[in-house]
């Protein structure tokens, strides 16, 4: 009889947690919706889509209580048990808890391992009496124009963009091969939000530029070039029509590509979506930057048959990023896997060798 009893009690004490819990996401929701800056610093836009957004953020808070749960009880995330496995790979697809995003994206990546192996570089970079100054110049100008419309990007002497002009400055004497790129502030930028802290931003910075996205900055960006002309053959072999339309209409791929990939969709997709892009990015590497192109235009095959010229297909793609499929960015995590199907590093690496022995070095 007391074992019913406190079945019972338990049973209803579970029912009102499940309750407040509800409630409790549904009062968040409404809030984070409402506010005119979201929880990464952004001003909404005018226009912005209160009801698409809050539509979105009431359904997405029970996944995000749902996967730190499951992080913390199967997962145990440390520094020894986040390398690759299956079983981690399937973890970070359906989305990294903020509390752990930082401690993925460095051990997962290799970025860690870079800092470990280089202790005091990053410091001694920023000390170093070398003559970059045209590069230097360069980077003054551009890091009080990176997220105008960011709270914490506001202040010259405050914020985050004193780190910002650390961490590119550094980069610049790490990589002067490379120098600085335009692009690269809104990367560092926003691994800045994430990591808030310099000297990882800075190694997970190298690890994009070394290891995910080679050639995309250096002179000639020919890993863009070659990237751009890989994209645009996925495309075709997964939607000939759609890629024969876009070319009778004279639509050029780099126009539509580069800044998707050098930027790596931080000036396209919202930031929610970036994040999540990322954390497979950091996982599984460049791959994922052809899943998520190809996802974006496949996606929008009807609607892009319709457009009559570049005007058109840019205006389809900006209404898109902005739309229920791109906003709800759990859904479209889940696209990436489905929509363009089947997607090897292997088939991405005999497409590279092909359009680079075309493209002059």
């Amino acid at each position: 009889m007391a074992s019913g009893g406190t079945t019972t009690r338990s049973a209803q004490s579970g029912a009102r947690q499940k309750q407040w819990t509800e409630d409790n996401e549904a009062a968040t929701a409404f809030l984070f919706a409402s506010t005119p800056m979201d929880p990464y610093g952004f001003e909404r836009p005018d226009g912005f889509d209160h009801a698409t957004y809050n539509r979105f953020v009431s359904g997405y808070l029970g996944v995000l209580a749902r996967r730190k749960q499951r992080w913390e009880q199967r997962l145990r995330p440390t520094e020894k048990n986040i390398g690759h496995s299956a079983k981690v790979k399937r973890y970070v697809r359906k989305g990294i808890p903020t509390e752990y995003r930082k401690l993925v994206w460095l051990v997962s990546s290799g970025a860690n391992g870079k800092k470990l192996d280089n202790p005091g570089l990053y410091r001694s970079l920023l000390q170093s009496d070398e003559r970059d100054e045209q590069a230097i110049d360069v980077i003054r100008t551009d890091v009080p124009r990176t997220f105008p419309e960011n709270v914490h990007f506001r202040h010259p002497d405050e914020g985050l963009l004193p780190s910002l002009y650390n961490v590119l400055v550094a980069f610049v004497r790490y990589r002067p091969e490379i120098g600085y790129c335009q692009g690269l502030n809104y990367v560092a930028g926003v691994l800045l939000l994430v990591v808030k802290e310099e000297e990882p931003a800075f190694w997970l910075l190298t690890v994009l530029v070394d290891n995910v996205l080679p050639d995309y900055y250096s002179c000639g960006m020919r890993g863009l070039l070659v990237d751009t002309e890989v994209l645009s053959q996925l495309i075709r072999n997964r939607n000939l029509e759609l890629h024969v339309h876009l070319e009778q209409i004279g639509v050029s791929w780099p126009v539509i590509f580069t800044k998707w990939f050098i930027c790596l969709f931080v000036d396209f997709l919202p930031i929610d979506t970036v994040l999540r892009v990322w954390d497979c990015i950091f996982y599984e590497g460049s791959k994922i930057i052809m899943r998520t192109g190809l996802t974006i235009v496949l996606a929008n095959a009807d609607r892009l048959m319709r457009c009559e010229d570049i005007g058109d297909v840019v205006s389809c793609l900006r209404s898109y990023a902005s739309s229920e499929a791109a906003v709800d960015c759990h859904a479209f995590l889940k696209s990436i896997f489905k929509v363009p199907k089947k997607i090897n590093s292997k088939e991405i690496s005999r497409l590279r060798k092909k359009y680079a022995d075309r493209i002059p070095k």
